[in-house]
């Protein structure tokens, strides 16, 4: 049993085989958990990025692989 930030992640990583954008895994994370949360725990859970401030928005663009 992983909880569900880490069941998404990895469902996610395991689809596109690490060929995703971290700004595309984290829309997708948020989304899922967001969703799912409401329905199984019966509350609310949104996930978010902070990125260091010393990379901005690049972040968004990079890739797993």
């Amino acid at each position: 049993g992983h909880g569900m930030f880490t069941y998404f992640l990895l469902k996610k990583l395991q689809d596109t085989q690490g060929n995703v954008t971290y700004s595309d895994l984290s829309n997708y994370i948020s989304t899922e958990v967001s969703r799912k949360s409401i329905v199984i725990n019966g509350k609310s859970q949104t996930p978010t990025v902070v990125p260091s401030l010393q990379v901005n928005d690049s972040w968004q663009t990079w890739t797993m692989k």
